[in-house]
């Protein structure tokens, strides 16, 4: 009997908290559905979630939206802990080891629904999920690409290159950067010179400058606004995703 297609899973992780990954994580999910892509979506670990919020967590939710799923919770967003803390010291003080067996096998499920499973981080790849395995080291177990979601603005180089070489460490393929314009009010000079700098530090081409995410969240203008932005045909082809003609 032939092994069931599995389809191709990507890592949207980020040089740190808050860059924006559910933000391009949801603009690329519309935007490759837009292209006849069936999309699935995951969030191995969401944090900072109240008992009496739902079941849905805000970012799941958000994912799944934007890739018009309905997949289960537990596939979707398998871990959900109540306090804002490290994924590892949530999981401690709630009595609930993060197993990454069970996120594969999540995973898993998704990818034999799917052509592509864009997978959202927690924070960046050295983020701890248990006792010396981090979600670095998740990647590398689940053979996921990343694309890094990085701050446009100034001290972005040392983080950016710190991540990409942390990555490399952990024999990681890396699709790409996205540079992520979150402050617009901001005077920031180096914002339109950061991009290119991170390609020659980093050999990573940046597919995407975000210049400001929108004061709406309605997913078909994030996507519009991906969609001009973000080379999606230079993505797709770096993790050789077939999209229908």
């Amino acid at each position: 009997m032939s092994e069931a297609k599995q389809g191709i899973a990507v890592l949207v992780t980020g040089t740190d908290l808050g860059v924006g990954k559910t933000f391009v994580s949801s603009g690329l999910a519309v935007s490759l559905r837009n292209r006849g892509v069936k999309v699935g979506v995951m969030k191995p670990v969401e944090i900072g979630w109240p008992s009496d919020g739902g079941p849905w967590p805000t970012d799941a939710d958000t994912l799944r939206q934007a890739a018009d799923v309905d997949d289960a919770l537990e596939d979707v967003c398998p871990y959900v802990f109540e306090e804002m803390l490290a994924p590892q010291l949530a999981a401690d003080r709630a009595r609930m080891p993060i197993e990454a067996e069970r996120i594969r096998a999540s995973l898993d499920r998704l990818r034999s629904r799917y052509d592509i499973v864009l997978v959202e981080g927690v924070g960046g790849l050295a983020v701890p999920l248990d006792d010396g395995f981090d979600l670095a080291d998740l990647a590398a177990m689940c053979g996921l690409p990343v694309l890094i979601v990085a701050r446009a603005h100034i001290g972005t180089l040392n983080p950016t290159f710190l991540t990409v070489h942390y990555a490399r460490s952990k024999g990681l393929e890396i699709a790409g950067i996205v540079a992520n314009r979150l402050d617009t009010t901001l005077e920031d000079p180096t914002a339109s010179t950061n991009a290119r700098m991170m390609e020659r530090m980093c050999s990573v081409p940046v597919l995407g400058v975000i210049p400001n995410q929108p004061e709406t969240d309605h997913v078909e203008g994030v996507a519009e606004l991906c969609a001009q932005c973000f080379d999606i045909d230079r993505f797709v082809d770096r993790i050789g995703l077939r999209v229908p003609r």
